[in-house]
């Protein structure tokens, strides 16, 4: 049967979660339409076991690809190569669906044709109990993307909330970074610039899970993996500069913002950690920064009112002491943080 919905699920290690992973898939109706590529990344606990367990016993719907590890945005593209569905949503393992509403959503798909899907999600705690609601409260229907970016919650749009026709990235020759962390980022930046029709689905499908330690939101993870975050911020950029002759105006404030995000959080981590390693690390990131995309490096030190112009400060005066740039920063990052609402390490 024809796939409506390939899902597909980077798994590494995920043992404890991928089963309740796997059963929140498991609908009564129109299941038959939907595609599970559970992609294995070398793990060494059960989690292949566990994956071919459910493939035994539902061949028509999931299948298990096992493949050397090469981090998260590997197995996106090997999911990618590999999926036949027309839409294409990416599930972490040790995340869910809202099984009644993925449902419904399976439904949803099976009426629209649009290059981008938008719904809603949940977001919830080891103990699987709701902490907060995202709802974007975007128009129902067929839509255009400019029409869509008019709406400031579509310009907070995060990866749990996005599914893309298939065919789409394929053309756009769409690739994540590869053995690094944080490259969701890439999948919800770089693609909306072949996206040009929008259908919003009103209901949470996925449900997010926080708090697990090891998690790479976590901010001693984070700590641990600045230079993976640095990698990807360069590859959004990279991606852009490619691609940036097909970015229409309405979109540039969309990319600018889900790029300044992760080249925000690089420079914020730095500054706020400083030592002489870091600073050594930061001007090599700042100078790739610059051959990379002149444009995104000179809005890094956006002005007064972002409160980037720090950054402006610091490359010009990157012989300062390494203590005073840490007291310094460590104030003024913290009096940003309470105007601005950034996340402080």
């Amino acid at each position: 049967m024809k796939k409506i919905l390939s899902i597909v699920i980077p798994a590494y290690n995920m043992e404890k979660f991928l089963p309740y992973c796997l059963d929140s898939l498991l609908v009564k109706q129109r299941l038959e339409s939907v595609e599970v590529l559970v992609v294995n990344d070398g793990s060494i606990d059960r989690t292949s076991a566990i994956a071919h367990e459910y493939e035994g016993r539902l061949p028509e719907v999931i299948r298990v690809i096992d493949k050397e590890n090469g981090n998260y945005g590997s197995c996106v593209n090997r999911g990618l190569r590999e999926a036949t569905g027309k839409y294409i949503k990416i599930l972490d393992a040790d995340d869910s669906f809202d099984t009644g509403n993925f449902e419904l959503f399976i439904s949803f798909l099976s009426g629209v044709d649009a290059d981008l899907i938008v719904s809603d999600f949940d977001i919830v705690d080891e103990n699987r109990a709701l902490r907060k609601s995202i709802r974007y409260d975007l128009p129902t229907g067929l839509h255009s993307l400019e029409e869509m970016c008019a709406f400031p919650t579509f310009m907070e749009m995060q990866m749990h909330g996005v599914a893309y026709r298939r065919e789409m990235l394929l053309q756009l020759g769409y690739v994540q970074a590869e053995g690094i962390s944080y490259t969701d980022h890439q999948w919800i930046s770089t693609p909306m610039i072949s996206v040009n029709t929008v259908s919003y689905f009103d209901k949470p499908v996925y449900k997010y899970l926080v708090g697990r330690e090891g998690q790479t939101m976590n901010p001693e993870v984070k700590a641990r993996s600045i230079s993976h975050m640095a990698k990807c911020a360069l590859s959004m950029c990279r991606d852009y500069e490619r691609l940036k002759g097909r970015v229409a105006d309405f979109l540039r404030p969309y990319l600018y913002g889900k790029m300044l995000y992760m080249i925000k959080d690089v420079y914020v981590f730095c500054f706020l950690h400083y030592s002489p390693k870091l600073k050594t690390f930061l001007c090599e990131f700042d100078t790739d920064l610059k051959n990379t995309s002149m444009e995104m490096y000179m809005q890094a030190s956006g002005g007064k009112e972002s409160g980037r112009n720090y950054i402006n400060y610091w490359r010009k005066h990157t012989g300062v002491n390494v203590s005073v740039v840490k007291a310094l920063s460590k104030c003024y990052m913290k009096m940003i943080a309470l105007k601005n609402s950034i996340h402080v390490f």
